[in-house]
């Protein structure tokens, strides 16, 4: 990468989805479908990657791949209790939600 700021979107359309850009404001290398899935995005912040020891939710080796050779990198959390439906069906029958490992584990 040349610079290492990167600058982070979140979309409007779907929860707990971001966008991470090594230019601002560089929509023209995103597949079209993305840019549509994902809405018009809002720009959140900016921050250097080189300066950053961690990140939450993605890991810079990841991160910084990503943006090399895509020019960006799409994150979507779907860790979160609501978004599982194993767990909402857990919820609803009165049992108490699964770890995430343990969800892994249910399903092999």
């Amino acid at each position: 990468m040349d610079q290492s700021l990167v600058y982070v979107y979140k979309s409007l359309k779907k929860q707990r989805t971001y966008l991470y850009l090594k230019e601002k404001d560089a929509f023209g290398a995103l597949p079209q479908a993305l840019l549509d899935a994902f809405g018009a995005p809002h720009f959140v912040m900016v921050f250097a990657l080189d300066k950053r020891q961690s990140l939450p939710k993605v890991s810079i080796p990841q991160l910084r791949q990503a943006l090399e050779e895509k020019g960006f990198f799409l994150r979507i959390d779907l860790d979160d209790v609501e978004e599982n439906l194993l767990n909402q069906e857990r919820i609803r029958n009165g049992l108490p939600p699964l770890e995430k490992d343990k969800i892994t584990e249910f399903f092999h």
